[in-house]
């Protein structure tokens, strides 16, 4: 007689649908006798099965069974008869329920705009892509429901080169396509690093999705961004406050290897494996939320849905095991796949047929080729009680590799972290000077270009994947543009809408006026330095004059004011003509090319046969008023009334003022004493190990410091304004470093300018030291719309080596009560409370750093005052850049006071120094409509709202004005703009969709602002009689 025995019962996940729903079952049996015909019995609580098993062969074999779903939690008891009833062998087991699993298949390209070729061809690529799109979602318009072609769009970049080239019918058989969901539409432009994005530019990159909405009917609801290392908390403010409900990015987990990534996983996705999806509340600073979905950009990549069916059977059921098995809360699973192996993958219908072949045998799992949208609101309709009850995580994921990364173009890179404040500024002063006095220019052209430019620019995309060679020059060339022309086209309407607002400005005297703008909604005393003579904007206009010629000019319908050099080259004084004072000033003659401010040496070279692009000058401009502008007159001065300013008798190597007092030691040429009058205080800590504006260059391989040599010391300014101390030398990659300290009469601030020459010597970082002397420091930064306190406003286990910042750092010592508030214009990484490792992942540095990963990437204090700008970095693998030669003007300032951030200096002294008071020069002797001494066109009467910008509304209905809370104080505010009569006022989202209506009262509109709010007005506007000009 045969002996029978059941080794082993394994459940599986497979199910068919044949009368009904039955679920695989894998039995292994071993028979030690002949070949026998058998069946199987299955009984669990009072239900029973039969099945014939066939043949049972001698020996141990594995038989597939096929029994009927059982959904309780229950013991089953499996039994093997013989063809006259025998039991042969039994087992019973605890039977667990197998899931009905449903795999949510969404394919995509991932978008770099370069990598895998220069950028221009990558472009030219996806129209290619775009057309296979189509052609493959007309050609299975019949295949069944489920695995019908689908596609998901990652960025928008590509969809819009598509749209701007292509015919329209090809357009609307796309357009066609995405409202029917075959084609999913992600939110975002690109792939951005988000710390990099200035404070409009991060809402920006959500408005061409809501135009293709509303041109197209395009549904838009989840946001990804993959492939990048970190996300800046703004990003969530910007999303949610956009009505976005979801962000779904692929974080590049492998980039780390078997080390903590971009957070401690222990915390933010406890029990499971670390590449398993992660879903959780994103909180944002003003406390709304965003579903966060996590998984890692190489999730189920090797499951094989871009093989064959048999490599999917032979690893999806063990891919689902091990989710259910860490308890995944839903029954259903996204993967996102790419069709080949490199960025910017074309599309393939392998996946769909492969589905099809699948779904065609197994009724569950299933296989659904889907969109991002489809996956999202099948979660949202069916798991709304586990998604109420995910955790909540708030705060930055500072990334490790992207923000280094931009500092390998680091000219480029300030040119387009300077245009964040530039844009916003033209736009609102262009939105004015349309609205008050017409500027036939296609301005709005420029602007949404500009933004384009700046937002693409600090899209993830450096370069190939080389480092370099022909190809990789290309790319440089081709990214770096991007940040020249966002500059450029903002400057030109800057230049074009001051130049119509001072037309408009009733100057009925002759002579020569300096009207000075403030683009900032708070009155303001701040430094003021024009040149005679500035380089054009990039538009020349034709118009014609008085004499019937076409003509051109760098300004509308006339060229540029600009007084005679004789006028400077004899004594002349500076009026305020609001209150009919002389003020101080102090003349600027250009002679050294080195000298740290924009275009010194191109000045100087231009200087030699037009001297006007050297010679200058400087004031104080008291009170300007808020988004407005004051006029000073300049007039000659007779010989006899000329005041001499008397020189301070001090040593050379020392300035001061009424608030600080400063000495440079002349050996070093650090700072080694920086005292603060009014707290009676000193702010430099000797004891630190660089000194105070020391130069650190460090070699990436070794981690040896070099300092500075050569060391110059000498006095620069010492007039009636400004007073600065020089210092010059070299270090090792640097052959010519210049350091300008200045201070200003009457304005607590110091200012650190560098001019720095970089030579073609790769691995080398630079730093500059500012070790504060802050015993107890609390640090906070200011992101794009958001103000962070790390290590407590990140995710668990993040970096804290460095982070992207906006306009200010705050260092606050609560037991002495006092802080200081340091803002970089240029260098956008911030080391706080050392000079820690570089934390840049296997997946791009070049040479490993000694140590890598230190522990030090992560400390959950800083306990040190010290601020150490990361300026730049040149060691890298692939996408970045391992030299770069060039001329870095890298600016800091400094001011300190009682209390922490949350008085208004903090903000305001951010935002002054990188949003300088913009001088205009203009000729009398003629009338306008505008007021001759001073004006506001915006007032905001709370000094802690921003107004980051002033549009026209996208519906063309309109003016669009942004504001944004920035101390975390719930807030009344009423806006004024005195020369418009406001008809209508409704409350919108960041990207202009209608909330509420808000009421009215004349040229006001007053709202209420939670904490960290962005609050966006559309307001119905008609001009209103402009008061007396003379006034």
């Amino acid at each position: 007689m045969n002996k029978v025995y059941i080794r082993n019962i394994e459940q599986t996940c497979l199910f068919i649908r044949d009368d009904s729903l039955k679920n695989l079952v894998k039995i292994v049996i071993f028979n030690d006798g002949f070949p026998i015909y058998s069946d199987l019995q299955v009984s669990w609580d009072a239900h029973n099965y039969k099945t014939s098993l066939g043949l049972l062969k001698t020996g141990e074999a594995v038989y597939d069974v096929y029994i009927p779903d059982i959904r309780e939690y229950t013991q089953v008891r499996f039994s093997i008869c013989d063809s006259t009833g025998n039991i042969l062998s039994e087992m019973i087991i605890d039977w667990k329920p197998k899931r009905h699993w449903t795999i949510y298949l969404v394919q995509y390209s991932h978008h770099d705009l370069g990598y895998t070729d220069i950028p221009q061809n990558v472009l030219n690529e996806y129209v290619g892509f775009y057309d296979l799109i189509i052609k493959f979602c007309e050609e299975t318009d019949d295949w069944p429901k489920d695995v019908k072609f689908r596609y998901q769009v990652e960025q928008l970049w590509s969809l819009l080169h598509y749209l701007r080239t292509q015919p329209k019918e090809k357009v609307e058989k796309l357009m066609s396509l995405i409202r029917r969901n075959r084609i999913g539409v992600s939110v975002l432009l690109g792939n951005e690093v988000s710390g990099l994005c200035g404070h409009e530019e991060i809402v920006r990159l959500i408005y061409p999705a809501y135009k293709l909405k509303k041109i197209y009917g395009v549904p838009i609801e989840v946001a990804e961004l993959n492939d990048v290392p970190g996300l800046s908390w703004g990003l969530a403010t910007a999303l949610s406050g956009s009505n976005v409900k979801v962000i779904a990015p692929l974080l590049p987990r492998w980039y780390y290897g078997s080390y903590t990534p971009f957070w401690d996983e222990s915390k933010v996705s406890a029990g499971k494996p670390s590449v398993f999806p992660t879903a959780f509340w994103w909180e944002t600073l003003n406390g709304d939320r965003i579903l966060f979905w996590y998984q890692d950009i190489g999730f189920a990549g090797n499951v094989g849905f871009n093989e064959n069916y048999d490599k999917i059977l032979e690893n999806l059921p063990k891919l689902l095991d091990i989710l259910e098995e860490g308890d995944h809360p839903f029954d259903s699973v996204l993967v996102r796949l790419v069709a080949g192996h490199r960025d910017n993958s074309p599309p393939s219908l392998k996946q769909c047929t492969l589905a099809m072949e699948w779904n065609s045998k197994w009724a569950y799992p299933k296989i659904v080729t889907s969109t991002l949208n489809d996956f999202f609101k099948h979660l949202i309709e069916n798991y709304k009680h586990i998604l109420d009850r995910l955790p909540v995580f708030r705060g930055e994921i500072p990334d490790s590799d992207y923000p280094v990364g931009a500092t390998s173009t680091m000219q480029a890179t300030i040119v387009n972290r300077n245009a964040h404040d530039l844009i916003p500024s033209a736009e609102k002063f262009a939105t004015i000077a349309d609205l008050l006095l017409g500027l036939q220019y296609p301005w709005k052209d420029y602007i949404e270009n500009a933004y384009e430019h700046s937002i693409l620019y600090d899209e993830h995309t450096w370069g190939l994947c080389c480092p370099f060679g022909p190809a990789q020059e290309a790319s440089r060339v081709e990214k770096t543009l991007h940040a020249y022309k966002a500059y450029s086209l903002a400057y030109d309407v800057l230049v074009k809408s001051l130049n119509r607002l001072v037309d408009g400005v009733s100057l009925p005297e002759e002579g020569y006026y300096i009207i000075v703008f403030n683009s900032l909604p708070w009155k303001r005393t701040d430094i003021v330095r024009i040149w005679l003579l500035e380089p054009d904007p990039c538009g020349h206009p034709m118009y014609e004059s008085k004499a019937g010629v076409l003509l051109s000019g760098p300004v509308l319908g006339r060229d540029f004011y600009h007084p005679p050099v004789e006028l400077f080259e004899r004594p002349l004084k500076v009026i305020d003509l609001e209150t009919g004072k002389e003020i101080a000033h102090q003349k600027i003659i250009m002679s050294d090319p080195k000298t740290p401010i924009p275009y010194a040496a191109d000045r100087v070279g231009v200087g030699s046969y037009e001297n006007r692009f050297i010679c200058g000058v400087a004031f104080i401009a008291e009170d300007v008023p808020p988004l407005g502008y004051k006029v000073y007159k300049i007039e000659e001065l007779e010989e006899e009334k000329l005041t001499q300013y008397e020189h301070e008798s001090i040593e050379s190597y020392a300035i001061e003022n009424e608030f600080y007092r400063i000495v440079v030691d002349p050996k070093s040429g650090v700072i080694v004493s920086l005292y603060d009058k009014e707290l009676e205080r000193e702010l430099v800590d000797l004891n630190a190990p660089h000194g105070f504006t020391q130069i650190v260059v460090r070699e990436s391989g070794t981690l040896k410091q070099y300092p500075m040599r050569d060391v110059r010391v000498r006095r620069g300014f010492d007039g009636p304004v400004m007073k600065s101390i020089i210092v010059e030398g070299a270090a090792h990659g640097f052959p010519s470093i210049v350091e300008e300290i200045v201070l200003y009469n009457g304005i607590k601030r110091v200012d650190f300018n560098f001019r720095i020459l970089k030579d073609f010597t790769p691995l080398l970082e630079l730093y500059v030291a500012f070790p504060l002397k802050v015993d107890k420091p609390h640090f906070t930064y200011e992101g794009p719309n958001i103000v962070v306190t790390p290590p407590r406003d990140q995710f668990p286990g993040s970096h804290t080596c460095y982070y992207s910042i906006q306009h200010w750092v705050n260092v606050y010592d609560d037991a002495e009560d006092f802080g200081v508030t340091w803002s970089s214009i240029d260098a956008h990484l911030a080391m706080l409370g050392g000079l820690w490792p570089v934390g840049v992942s296997f997946a791009h540095h070049g040479v490993t750093p000694p140590g890598y990963p230190s522990k030090e990437l992560r400390v959950e204090e800083f306990r040190k005052g010290y601020i150490y700008s990361f300026v730049l970095e040149n060691n890298f693998r692939t996408n970045f850049y391992m030299t770069q030669i060039g001329d870095l003007l890298v600016r800091y300032s400094l001011t300190s006071h009682r209390g922490n951030w949350r008085n208004d200096m903090t903000m305001k002294h951010g935002w002054n120094v990188s949003n300088p008071l913009i001088p205009v020069f203009v000729e009398g002797g003629r009338e306008g409509i505008l007021p001759s001494k001073a004006c506001s066109f915006c007032e905001i009467d709370a000094p802690n709202i921003v107004v980051t910008t002033i549009k026209p509304s996208e519906d063309g209905g309109g003016v669009t004005t942004r504001l944004w809370e920035t101390i975390g104080k719930e807030t009344k505010v009423t806006i004024k703009l005195p020369y418009l009569r406001i008809e209508e006022a409704c409350l919108t989202n960041l990207v202009e969709e209608e909330l509420k209506p808000i009421e009215t009262l004349g040229n006001t509109v007053t709202l209420t602002m939670r904490p960290f709010e962005i609050a966006t007005l559309k307001l119905k506007v008609k001009n209103r009689d402009l008061p007396n000009a003379t006034t």
